[in-house]
């Protein structure tokens, strides 16, 4: 597993920030078609697709004040083409900066709120 340790920082970021993103204490913007960026003093994180299709293989760039890339790490396959350790932290990562960008919630909630009361009622039966 030696393949995994260089990254072992950048998979703890991806993981606290899926999190806090869950929490409401993390917003993202988009920047560009299918990239999803949080910025604080200290840098920024962008996140998407390599093909910008939405689908996996995913990428991620961490920048530093200045806007210089200091790390990248990508979906990639390792040992005998398994999936990397640190494939499935950055799909969740960009699946809830996606919802979080998009403002997802809130329009589901909006929509669910636009239905007509005897339709919630029907469905919780």
């Amino acid at each position: 597993m030696a393949a995994v340790e260089p990254f072992d920082r950048v998979i703890v970021l991806c993981e606290r920030l899926a999190e806090a993103t869950r929490l409401g204490d993390v917003e993202w913007g988009t920047e560009g078609e299918d990239t999803y960026v949080w910025g604080h003093d200290e840098g920024v994180v962008a996140i998407g697709t390599r093909d910008r299709d939405g689908q996996p293989p995913h990428a991620l760039s961490i920048f530093n004040g200045e806007r210089e890339k200091v790390e990248e790490l990508g979906s990639a396959l390792v040992d005998d083409d398994q999936p990397a350790p640190w494939n499935v932290p950055l799909a969740d990562l960009y699946r809830v900066a996606r919802r979080s960008a998009l403002h997802a919630d809130e329009i589901i909630d909006a929509l669910i709120a636009a239905l007509p009361a005897r339709a919630a009622a029907r469905s919780e039966a």
